[in-house]
């Protein structure tokens, strides 16, 4: 298996401006002469949540390794937040993520035509936005040339500032209030019909993120007439992730938890459904 870390950064050689983040975590299989030396295989960006006030360690490595068990490709990032840097810092690490991705494609074995993204709660919005070109103008010199994400996966996202159910922290933390960045950031706004497909997962009982949100967000990809599917299940509360004992106590994996947590099942069909499996 290749495990590794990488601080961005560095790696580029920018200079940080104030604390960012911008750690790149590599989960990824090796190939062996005894199976397929030739495979490829599908990857995925993680984005945890975390109001963009801290990322989650429930939504990243215990996400990640559960990719690989389905042979997909995991690559975390630790992006930057509210006391770590200042919009678009985000965006920066973002598409410096995906160029490294880009450049150790043959190493770790990609199929970059089956990259995709997810992200939970304001993680989801991130993805979202990243998914959908956000910024990539600005930073031409590490987005240029980048192939689009083929899929995104969006996990009780984060969608809107000022409708019922929004998550109006996420916001603030992001921009440091800025009133006026903030009116360009909704998720469903900028979806278009070259978005790429989607999945989307929220509960009705989500009293964080408004279920709202993801109605919301299922309609834009209809109204573009992007395939997507669509999952807001009747019990669970926010930020549940896998709702199993890799990301709680045993003794509160709950019965709504652990149904919440289908969810990951229900996307690997939906990547087997759109041919984004492991190239033998």
């Amino acid at each position: 298996m290749i495990y590794r870390k990488v601080d961005l950064y560095e790696y580029y050689k920018i200079e940080r401006k104030n604390k960012e983040k911008g750690i790149l975590t590599v989960y990824c299989r090796s190939n062996h002469e005894e199976v397929n030396i030739n495979r490829k295989y599908p990857g995925i960006l993680v984005c945890p949540g975390g109001g963009y006030w801290f990322t989650s360690f429930r939504e990243a490595e215990p996400i990640a390794l559960k990719f690989v068990e389905h042979n997909i490709q995991a690559f975390v990032l630790d992006y930057s937040c509210f006391n770590d840097g200042v919009y678009p810092a985000q965006f920066l690490e973002g598409y410096l993520a995906r160029k490294y991705i880009h450049e150790h494609k043959d190493e770790f074995m990609l199929d970059e035509t089956k990259l995709g993204i997810i992200g939970f709660s304001a993680g989801g919005h991130f993805a979202g936005l990243l998914s959908n070109n956000h910024k990539k103008d600005d930073f031409n010199s590490y987005s240029k040339d980048l192939p689009d994400f083929r899929y995104g996966a969006y996990i009780y996202p984060v969608n809107y500032f000022s409708r019922e159910g929004a998550h109006q922290d996420s916001f603030l933390n992001l921009t440091h209030s800025d009133f006026e960045t903030i009116k360009h950031l909704d998720f469903d706004k900028i979806v278009s019909k070259d978005s790429p497909i989607g999945f989307i997962v929220s509960s009705f009982e989500d009293d964080a993120v408004g279920y709202k949100n993801t109605m919301d967000l299922a309609k834009a990809y209809s109204d573009n007439n992007v395939p997507f599917e669509l999952h807001i299940f009747n019990r669970g509360k926010h930020g549940i992730s896998l709702g199993d004992e890799n990301v709680y106590k045993k003794s509160d994996c709950t019965p709504d938890r652990k149904i919440f947590g289908t969810w990951i099942d229900m996307l690997f069909n939906f990547l087997k459904v759109n041919n984004i499996t492991i190239n033998e």
